[in-house]
């Protein structure tokens, strides 16, 4: 029984990390596999070492009146 339970923080801890990595170029699933396989800091290391996508930009211009 505390295996399942060690088993359902270690896969909750690796979904926060993938969700950190799904606005980076690693990705949501490459994140969750690395904090899972190897553990959620060694994994959160690597996301948060990985580049941001890039975010265009809109130049919205306000209506003058």
């Amino acid at each position: 029984m505390e295996q399942v339970v060690v088993l359902v923080v270690a896969v909750g801890l690796a979904a926060l990390v993938g969700q950190l990595g799904k606005n980076r170029n690693i990705g949501f699933g490459w994140s969750f596999a690395l904090s899972l396989f190897l553990s959620p800091i060694i994994g959160l290391i690597i996301t948060l070492f990985s580049k941001k996508k890039d975010v265009e930009f809109i130049d919205i211009q306000k209506d003058e009146n």
